[in-house]
This record gives structure tokens, sequence and C-alpha cells, in this order.
């Protein structure tokens, strides 16, 4: 891990997060799935800091595993919290304390909630994560479907933070695709 690598914090990587009541995944979110899990072996690849954030609500535990492929090594960072955003847990800071000078790049699911929470407060703070919103996915919030949801949720998270788009992501930091 060089100065320069990135951080890559996973929000919400669960399965509760990403599977619709109708128990499938949609579309929109299958190719988050596919980004985020490419982005997550690319960073372990290449040594960058990795850690990951999961809500730990009232409901079965069953339903809060992480999604097969992003679950976490034994090396990267766990937080548990039950707030809404990632800095509920009183440690999370210390990512980012730790990654000063370099990249936060924040992915995950629940972007009109967790998502939109950890960028508040992280405007709060004057931190400086980066979202990727192609590489973050949402249930549909009634009415609205997934990327109706994700669009809303994106309007406001881009006034307070700096995004990056995919295509700039993989140009600085080339993330391949896996081999079959």
């Amino acid at each position: 891990m060089s100065f320069s690598d990135p951080c890559l914090i996973l929000l919400d990587c669960q399965r509760d997060q990403v599977t619709g009541a109708n128990g499938k995944i949609d579309p929109d979110n299958r190719l988050v799935l596919d980004r985020i899990r490419d982005l997550l072996r690319h960073a372990r690849q290449s040594g960058w800091r990795v850690c990951h954030c999961q809500f730990q609500g009232d409901g079965p535990a069953s339903g809060r595993a992480p999604v097969d492929g992003l679950r976490p090594t034994a090396q990267e960072a766990v937080f548990q919290r039950r707030g809404l955003s990632a800095f509920s847990d009183p440690y999370f800071h210390q990512v980012l304390a730790r990654s000063a000078g370099s990249t936060a790049l924040l992915v995950g699911f629940s972007a009109p909630f967790s998502i939109l929470a950890t960028v508040f407060d992280d405007a709060n703070r004057d931190k400086a994560i980066t979202v990727v919103p192609d590489a973050v996915g949402a249930l549909a919030v009634e009415p609205r479907d997934v990327a109706e949801t994700r669009a809303m949720a994106f309007d406001l998270v881009g006034r307070m933070a700096p995004l990056m788009d995919w295509g700039s992501l993989t140009r600085d930091w080339p993330v391949e695709a896996p081999t079959v």
C-alpha cells in the first residue's frame, strides 16, 4: 500500500439492502454488485485499505449478512453501527484520519439513507469522501423504482460530496473485469 492508494469503504453491502421485497435483485443493483466486486478485487490485489461498514438493525441477522463476494477478510476493518451514517460507529472517523492525503472511495447500498447520511456527516466534518455513483445501489422507495430512487439520492449527494464516475475511476485505477 502506498500513500497515494485510495481507501475503499463498502457501506451496507448486506443482503437485506440488495434484495427487494420480491426476494430478487433488481438489474440495476446487479450491475452495482458486479462493479463493487470488481473494485474490491482490485483494491485487495493492489493493497488498498478496505473497510466495511454494516448496519445492525433489529431484524433477523441472516438478512444483515454480507453479500456473497463482498465479505470482509480478517485484515479488513469492519464497523457495525445502529445509526444510518457510517460515522455513527465511534471509530469510523479513524479510517479517514489514517487515509488523510489519499482518496476515500465510498461504494455500497442504501443510497437514499445510509449513503446520504454518511455524506451529510462527512460534509459536517470537512472530510472528503468521494462517492462512486455507478457502484452505489438502492432499494426502491415507493412510489419510485430503483433507478428513480438512486437518481433522487444522487441529486442530493452530488451537491455535498465529490462524485467519481466509473470511467474516471477505472482510468485512474485500472479495475480489471473478472476472468472466468
